[in-house]
């Protein structure tokens, strides 16, 4: 599992990058931003599994900075922080879909608490557009995707940063897909296997020989959750294995 990514926004540096110290030593990968416009260019650059903003902030304040990142279709976790805020405020906070507000000083424990632990990260084998499909609905339940567009695009990432699970689309080549499934579960990465037309309708050949806890397969079109189901039941399967 790769480290959950922060994005911690506070106009007070001091308190800012303390924090983001208290995070990493808690093992999460942070990034710090001064003000709102820089917390934006960050959400631009990467996504976020959570954002703790604090409200009270020159130029654009906390409520703002979340409506700004969801107008983005930035899908998060948001925490505002705050050492004094009005019921007005702390009302619109709540429609803003926070969640949680954190009155400074905080304990870390309770903040710890309520952030994402891990980010599952799973390497998609898709050509567009089904790739941006599924990395959004995956980003919105808490994965965090790579994207192939072909097998031998997915072989250059595997020694660099190895996913912990695999989508392969078998429409992008018969032989180079089943070689690449192969190699991701020799390496111990569980792999979804996905298809269409007549030939894709049973489970290839070359899948028989494989432990059966090391795949899933899916005929096109398939929703959003038989996809989710699947990655989950597989991750639990390699889980108890080990």
């Amino acid at each position: 599992m790769s480290a959950p990514q922060i994005l911690v926004v506070d106009d007070n540096r001091e308190l800012a990058d303390n924090l983001a110290e208290l995070l990493e030593d808690a093992e999460y990968a942070v990034t710090v931003a001064y003000d709102g416009p820089s917390a934006i260019a960050a959400a631009k650059r990467q996504r976020f599994d959570a954002v703790l903003t604090d409200i009270r902030m020159p130029g654009m304040d906390g409520v703002e900075l979340i409506r700004e990142l969801q107008a983005m279709n930035l899908a998060t976790n948001y925490f505002l922080m705050t050492a004094y805020a009005s019921d007005v405020v702390l009302a619109e906070a709540v429609r803003s879909g926070v969640q949680a507000i954190l009155n400074k000083p905080f304990e870390l424990g309770l903040l710890l608490q309520s952030l994402p632990r891990s980010a599952t990260k799973v390497l998609l084998v898709e050509g567009h557009p089904l790739a941006e499909v599924m990395s959004e609905a995956l980003h919105r339940r808490g994965f965090r995707t790579t994207a192939a567009a072909l097998p031998v695009d997915a072989r250059r990432s595997l020694d660099e940063a190895p996913p912990d699970a695999a989508v392969v689309d078998l429409d992008l080549g018969d032989v180079e897909c089943a070689e690449l499934t192969r190699d991701l579960v020799a390496r111990a990465i569980p792999v979804v296997m996905v298809g269409s037309g007549a030939t894709t309708r049973e489970l290839p050949e070359f899948a028989r020989a494989l432990p059966t806890r090391a795949y899933r397969f899916l005929v096109k079109p398939f929703d959003t959750e038989a996809l989710l189901v699947s990655l989950r039941s597989l991750l639990r399967a390699q889980q108890g294995a080990a």
